[in-house]
């Protein structure tokens, strides 16, 4: 029987709750016909989409090959001395190592936490845009675009000249007049952290001064002189032309309870399943054009799924490695993809063994404990978690 796309997306997540929500949030606006792009796409498609377009950017990234060698090759083992230099092909030097663990930690899982914030962001958004159409805030013919067919142009402040195009606002209102004229309407900036009012609205206002550089949506271009920021009288009123959206997560926690479990191959942790938010997403206006959009959502559950996708897609790499060379010794039971699975824990083991920085060690037990033993248990740990650190609570 074929899988729905919210058990595909919980096939990566591993939270079924959220990947529903996920789903929901991009069938909404799927079918609102206030959405300006994506509408032909199933959720599993978009969702697809998405994981493709984080994982296209980390390969293309300076550090994507460095990655790849990471999962195949790994550090030095822990009892050989320092390793300043590697020969760039095989086992990574020390300093390597260091700079995969930010990688990993500062680029791969905020990529994938930024996707998942931005897909969760659509329903909502949706909604508000809805809403100020109703109220004759925004004009009938405004659409909502969203994601990385939104290009806005770099101010290089050096030579004082607009540069090339580079992702511009998360979501923008606009009206298109054929491919003569555009007029941004509003725009949105979603954060998968929770952060102050102000940061968010400062970094709407950096969208809005880039926009005097000329706007890409999708293949379509418009020059500088043929983008207008929307103001003045809609009907026979005065309305707020522009509007400014910023969208959060909650800040609830996720439980660390557990239990354990006998498997043949040792003891497993077992934690509680995923369950429902203990709160809605809600709207709040702030000004006369200003809104805040709480997602029901915590920053904390977009972490968790957002560690769960990075290992995924570590995990991938791995299969194809292991699809083309011989298991490790031990690991013959295992599927190419458990092989992947298995390598990401083990060279991370290895790194904090190694001469990194306090930072770079701190982020790579990081990374160990909860690829090791799960986000709420790994996430607050400061130092390497053991088995023994969970007495058997097997039946």
């Amino acid at each position: 029987m074929a899988k729905s796309d919210t058990d595909k997306v919980d096939s990566i997540i591993h939270n079924k709750p959220l990947a529903s929500a996920l789903c929901r949030s991009i069938e909404t606006a799927r079918h609102s016909p206030f959405l300006g792009n994506g509408r032909t796409k199933r959720a599993w498609n978009i969702f697809e989409s998405s994981l493709n377009a984080a994982s296209r950017d980390i390969e293309i990234h300076p550090l994507g090959k460095l990655f790849r060698r990471f999962i195949e090759y790994g550090p030095h083992n822990p009892d050989e001395p320092e390793a300043m230099e590697s020969d760039g092909k095989t086992i990574l030097s020390d300093p390597e190592c260091g700079l995969c663990v930010e990688f990993i930690f500062s680029h791969m899982i905020n990529r994938f936490k930024g996707e998942l914030a931005e897909l969760l962001a659509l329903e909502p958004c949706i909604s508000l845009v809805k809403d100020l159409k109703r109220k004759k805030e925004l004009p009938l013919a405004a659409k909502m675009c969203w994601g990385d067919t939104i290009k806005e142009r770099r101010w290089i402040a050096k030579s004082k000249k607009w540069g090339n195009f580079a992702k511009g606002a998360d979501e923008l209102m606009v009206e298109k007049h054929g491919t003569k004229s555009v007029v941004v309407h509003g725009v949105a900036e979603v954060k998968s952290m929770v952060i102050a009012e102000a940061k968010a609205f400062w970094q709407i206002s950096k969208h809005i001064k880039r926009l005097s550089g000329g706007l890409r949506l999708a293949s379509t271009e418009w020059p500088a002189n043929r983008v207008r920021l929307a103001s003045g009288k809609l009907g026979k009123k005065l309305k707020p032309m522009f509007v400014k959206i910023m969208v959060i997560p909650s800040s609830w926690k996720l439980s660390r309870e557990w239990s354990s479990e006998k498997t043949p191959h040792g003891r497993q942790l077992v934690f509680p399943k995923p369950t429902e938010p203990p709160v809605k997403t809600t709207t709040t206006q702030l000004d006369h054009d200003s809104w805040c959009i709480k997602l029901a959502w915590s920053e904390e559950a977009l972490n968790q799924a957002s560690y769960e996708m990075t290992f995924w897609y570590m995990s991938q790499v791995g299969k194809a490695i292991y699809e083309k060379k011989p298991l490790p010794k031990g690991w013959e039971y295992m599927t190419p993809e458990e092989a992947g699975y298995n390598a990401v824990k083990m060279m991370l083991y290895y790194i904090p063994l190694r001469c990194v920085s306090k930072r770079q060690l701190v982020r790579a037990i990081k990374l160990y404990n909860v690829y090791s033993f799960g986000y709420p248990l790994g996430i607050d740990g400061k130092d390497m978690l053991w088995p023994e650190d969970f007495p058997d609570k097997t039946n």
